[in-house]
């Protein structure tokens, strides 16, 4: 038979009988619960699985989601923010109304307002559902899975769901008394916060399942995030140089990409990191017209020193603005940004996203 809605389906269960468990169909055990990103950052993904084909964002340190279920160390969450109406588009596809339309993916924002905290970072493609609509902005939704052990939970009264090969189901027929019997929990008080490696190597893996992600050599020291078992997620904190990070098989990777490449092929390096060395001429504020930033936001006009000729436009985070405000004109600078297009649509000049500069 049809269901409207999830929550009728739940209810359908209940009145027949059928078993529920913590981690499946019955969010609404878990009590209300929101919980709080602790890394840097960390991936927002469609399914509980680690793969390069399904994640939808990069979810900042400080984001708060609403936890609606679990499965294992996974959990579905709900991210709620702000995104600036001009990079979304309407579509129809899976039950959501919107789509992230903008190259290269668009900021999700605490508040209807350029300033306010960043959440995440949406990826192009990410399908959400529309809230409300404030001016040029628009709050949306979208419900799906983060790790466990890069949150932690906010304050309130918060029933804590434990591994779901440790928890009996609830009978919920009717006239029963079933209740969540969680396994007695282990404890971890004698266990240390930090690990040492020692005289051998010891392989990194992204999750117990996982793919290698690093090899620790004698003597790393990292500190324990949470354990599962006989595994310890841990946090290993160094420094990488920059440029060393950037493809290797794209011009991006080396400092010969100028700004006359970028509007050649306006496409080949969006979303790419390059670096280039410009003459800061002067720091403006988007109006409308320039579709390709939203209104009010701060962006540096700038001459490539390559002598490539034209301009370049370099979006402007909050976070960097005072030290671009500290700049002379006419200075010689030296930027690292994101390609946000190669060529824009009203001047056909480069814009980049602002990542760093010196």
């Amino acid at each position: 038979m049809p269901f409207p809605d999830r929550s009728a389906f739940r209810t359908y269960l209940v009145q027949f009988g059928i078993v529920v468990t913590l981690s499946g169909l019955a969010p609404g055990l878990l009590g209300a619960q929101s919980v709080r990103l602790t890394v840097p950052e960390e991936n927002f993904r469609k399914e509980p699985l680690v793969s390069s084909g399904n994640r939808l964002a990069t979810v900042l340190e400080g984001a708060v989601l609403d936890v609606v279920g679990r499965q294992g160390r996974w959990h579905e969450a709900a991210l709620t923010g702000w995104i600036w109406r001009p990079s979304v588009s309407a579509d129809q596809r899976d039950g959501f109304n919107l789509v992230v339309s903008k190259p290269g993916g668009e900021n999700l924002r605490e508040a209807a307002d350029a300033q306010s905290r960043r959440v995440a970072i949406l990826e192009r493609g990410m399908l959400l559902d529309s809230l409300e609509v404030q001016g040029n902005w628009v709050r949306v939704r979208r419900v799906a899975w983060i790790w466990s052990g890069s949150v932690t939970e906010t304050g309130g009264q918060v029933v804590t769901a434990p591994p779901p090969q440790e928890v009996d189901t609830v009978s919920a027929t009717s006239g029963g008394n079933g209740a969540l019997v969680p396994a007695a929990p282990s404890s971890a008080a004698s266990l240390p916060d930090r690990l040492v490696i020692p005289e051998s190597p010891v392989v990194m893996l992204v999750s117990p399942e996982g793919d290698t992600v690093a090899t620790l050599l004698t003597g790393a020291d990292v500190a324990v995030v949470s354990r599962q078992g006989e595994w310890a997620r841990v946090r290993l904190e160094g420094w990488v140089r920059e440029q060393s990070t950037l493809p290797s098989d794209s011009a991006a990777a080396s400092d010969s990409l100028t700004a006359a490449d970028l509007r050649a092929n306006p496409d080949q390096y969006v979303g790419r990191r390059v670096r280039l060395s410009v003459q800061y001429v002067s720091l403006k504020r988007a109006e409308a017209v320039r579709t390709e930033f939203y209104e009010g936001e701060p962006f540096i006009l700038a001459r490539p020193a390559d002598e490539s000729g034209g301009f370049v436009y370099i979006a402007v985070p909050p976070e960097l603005l005072p030290q671009v405000e500290s700049l002379d004109p006419l200075q010689m600078i030296e930027v690292l940004g994101r390609v946000r297009t190669g060529r824009s649509a009203l001047m056909g000049v480069p814009i980049l996203d602002l990542i760093a500069l010196r």
